[in-house]
């Protein structure tokens, strides 16, 4: 017998909530496959399904800190991924596509949702990822930066 019973979870099976709303992760778009459109200040790892877990999750933290950096440099203390006018409509995938196993399918229902362009998308490719993660500007038009009303 093969079956494992495997059930994945989103984001450690945690409980989300915002301004008293719980956040279903299932309804957000990803953000670049680390982050979800309209939850602030918040980035997961989720490595490669085709090679190396590591490969991904060092691009996640490198462009992280590259984020940390520009907020810093700039006074923000938020940064939300924001849909724009022209990513409404957008064509929804699953967060993964072509890979077929049972357990990622099962799990497919209750991850963010991957649209049709950057940077609404999770390529699970270390060439594109590279490229999107290490060259892409961090002011991109997308995430919508803002500072809290008092700092601490």
């Amino acid at each position: 017998m093969t079956a494992t019973g495997l059930q994945l979870v989103s984001v450690g099976d945690m409980k989300f909530s915002l301004d008293g709303r719980r956040i279903d992760f299932a309804e957000t778009w990803t953000y670049k496959g680390m982050a979800y459109s309209g939850v602030p200040n918040m980035v997961s790892t989720f490595g490669y399904i085709n090679a190396s877990w590591t490969l991904r999750a060092d691009l996640t933290s490198e462009y992280v800190c590259r984020l940390l950096n520009h907020m810093d440099a700039k006074g923000y203390d938020v940064f939300t991924p924001t849909l724009r006018h022209e990513d409404e409509g957008m064509t929804a995938h699953s967060w993964i596509e072509s890979f077929s196993p049972g357990y990622m399918r099962r799990f497919m229902d209750k991850m963010p949702k991957q649209g049709d362009r950057e940077p609404w998308v999770n390529p699970q490719n270390y060439a594109k990822d590279r490229k999107m993660f290490r060259k892409a500007p961090i002011d991109d038009g997308v995430l919508v930066f803002s500072r809290v009303a008092t700092r601490v």
